[in-house]
């Protein structure tokens, strides 16, 4: 590879995948164009567990793709883990300038990296040509940007402050120390694309906060439907939430099967990867309400079912829960009994027809990767 893209995400699994398959559907809008595909340069924050499934998302692209595991270091530093959400935004504010450059200058020289397939591989810093981020925490500077979110941290920090108290409980001092640390990274993006609908961008009032943003589809991968022979069952990809007790019981009373892609995370499931969640006998997906779940339950028309929200969490979830229920295609559970919930299914599957209809009516397409892949491709190009 001569030149290379990097990327830059916020933490969880979804978010290292959707920056991986946008960079690939702009390398292929790049090849269309005549122009020669770049390497893809990942952090590498979650270690084997990242890599491995990484190879199986991304299988015909093992030497186009680049794990950096010092950059990846440098951001599982400032991402919200083990601790509570408070501490992790305290250290996040304390530490995003200065971890910021220390990415800036480890991007800027040769460092090492380790191809998906396995093959150590030397990149020099000066040949990176793009950054193509999501909802980042970090500030690269080392290339123009192309920014993708569903929703600014910055509004969101802000929106906290009409919120009771008591529905978020987070010190509100440390997040208007988080909205301007926010700001700081979320400006001199070259292209700002929020992806519709989201945390506020489906809201009718929604106002652009950038002259170079756009609106785009939900940018997250399309799974075709899926056809395989299984028992009716509910996919379950959240853990460690008390309360759900219920549920289970209820999942086991009717004799549903429970799916997972983390089998030692969720007790008594049975192996299979998200793609299963269009299969006509998924009843419901269970997840947070993070959008690319949130997008894959209206896409494939299989309701989505998260867990209510906790005060002490991260407020993105807070204002993803509304916007969840405002549209009309999921539930937050509360307890339900899951018979109730196994009622509301044809009219959760109703809402989300709906929505991708109009989602086609607007832009022609469900493929927000595809949609910004050919309009970053046409500035990239209008700019070599």
């Amino acid at each position: 590879m001569k030149k290379y893209i990097v990327t830059n995400f916020a933490y969880g699994t979804g978010p290292y995948l959707r920056t991986t398959e946008l960079a690939l559907a702009f390398n292929d809008e790049l090849e269309r164009r005549g122009q020669e595909r770049l390497g893809i340069i990942v952090p590498w924050v979650y270690g084997e567990k990242q890599r491995k499934i990484m190879l199986e998302e991304f299988s015909l692209h093992v030497d186009e793709i680049f794990l950096d595991e010092k950059l990846g270091g440098m951001l599982g530093s400032i991402f919200y883990g083990d601790s509570t959400y408070e501490e992790a935004l305290a250290r996040w504010i304390e530490n995003v300038k200065s971890v910021s450059e220390m990415a800036k200058i480890h991007l800027s020289q040769k460092f090492k990296t380790i191809t998906l397939s396995g093959k150590v591989f030397k990149v020099n810093g000066k040949d990176i040509v793009l950054e193509i981020n999501r909802s980042p925490r970090l500030r690269y500077d080392v290339a123009p940007s192309y920014f993708t979110t569903f929703g600014y941290l910055t509004q969101i920090f802000e929106a906290v402050r009409n919120v009771s108290k008591v529905k978020i409980i987070l010190k509100r001092d440390l997040l208007d120390k988080a909205a301007e640390m926010a700001n700081w990274v979320e400006d001199g993006q070259k292209i700002y694309a929020v992806a519709h609908p989201a945390t506020f961008s489906g809201e009718k009032d929604y106002q652009k906060r950038y002259e170079t943003e756009i609106i785009t589809p939900p940018i997250s991968r399309l799974y075709q439907s899926n056809s395989d022979e299984i028992e009716p069952g509910i996919f379950v990809t959240v853990t460690g939430v008390p309360g759900l007790e219920r549920l289970y019981q209820d999942i086991k009373r009717l004799g549903l099967k429970i799916y997972s892609n983390d089998i030692k995370a969720v007790p008594n499931s049975i192996y299979a990867k998200p793609h299963v969640i269009p299969n006509k006998n998924m009843a419901f997906q269970f997840a947070r309400s993070g959008w690319g779940s949130v997008w894959l339950s209206m896409i494939s028309g299989t309701p989505l079912i998260v867990p209510d929200f906790d005060p002490k969490d991260d407020p993105e979830i807070y204002f993803n829960n509304l916007a969840l229920e405002k549209l009309g295609i999921g539930v937050v559970y509360r307890g339900q009994a899951l018979d109730n919930l196994l009622d509301r299914r044809e009219e959760l599957r109703k809402n989300c027809l709906d929505l991708r209809n109009k989602i086609n009516l607007r832009w022609g397409t469900l493929d927000g990767n595809q949609y910004c892949a050919k309009i970053f491709a046409e500035d990239f190009i209008n700019n070599l």
